[in-house]
């Protein structure tokens, strides 16, 4: 058997399993959206400045500001206090995410490990969003790549590369009650348990000196699952202007 793969009667427990997606909900306080993390919605500007209403914040979006494309993009996506324009909102979290913000990256994850918002499930390039949102600091990014591996989601299942992760997630903030319960699965498997804590200290090393950017999987349509071992016949996602 490999020494990577656990099997099938040693696969996780049913409260990890439906932790693996989520940002770390099950352990932080409940909040309003299953998949609200991080929050998008503050009307906090880059540099200071504020927005006291939905027109100042289109206003900052329209100048291109970054922050205000992805909170305008996510109230697009949701519809609240706005007309709902899933396919603008969505285009402005793709801009606002190649401009570096980390959040955005990190909401788009989001949507295409779910399949919602007119997305096409997609976990693979999902994990490449994460990956870039990770870059960008986001704890629960760190947690979501950890439970991808764990559970098989967009990559092969390694038991080791998950607890290294989780560890990561843990020591950014994250609740460590995955981590735990992973632990526990592989206590018979010793060197697995060492992979994933040598592997927690190689992984900060990785996003040294790179940005939100670096991570991000070549521009495509949402509405389609991508082959990255194929061309993508699609186009670039156009931009919101």
């Amino acid at each position: 058997m490999s020494p990577l793969f656990l099997p099938q009667a040693l696969c996780w427990s049913a409260a990890l399993a439906a932790a693996g997606w989520l940002p770390l909900q099950a352990a932080n306080p409940p909040k309003k959206e299953a998949d609200s993390a991080p929050v998008l919605m503050s009307r906090t500007g880059g540099g200071g400045t504020t927005w006291a209403d939905l027109k100042e914040l289109q206003q900052a979006s329209a100048k291109g500001n970054p922050k205000a494309e992805a909170q305008l993009g996510e109230l697009l996506l949701r519809g609240e206090g706005i007309a709902k324009d899933a396919a603008r909102g969505l285009a402005l979290l793709e801009k606002a995410a190649r401009a570096g913000q980390s959040a955005a990256a990190f909401r788009i994850g989001m949507l295409l490990a779910h399949g919602e918002g007119g997305v096409a499930k997609d976990p693979a390039r999902a994990l490449a969003y994460f990956r870039a949102a990770a870059a960008g600091g986001e704890t629960e990014a760190f947690f979501n790549i950890g439970a991808a591996y764990a559970s098989a989601r967009g990559v092969k299942r390694d038991y080791g590369e998950a607890l290294g992760w989780l560890i990561v997630a843990r020591q950014r903030g994250a609740d460590g009650s995955a981590e735990k319960s992973l632990r526990a699965q592989i206590a018979s498997r010793s060197a697995w348990i060492e992979a994933g804590e040598r592997r927690a200290k190689t992984i900060e090393t990785e996003f040294k000196d790179k940005k939100v950017v670096d991570f991000l999987p070549p521009a495509a349509s949402f509405d389609t699952p991508v082959d990255p071992l194929k061309p993508t016949p699609f186009p670039p996602v156009p931009l919101a202007r």
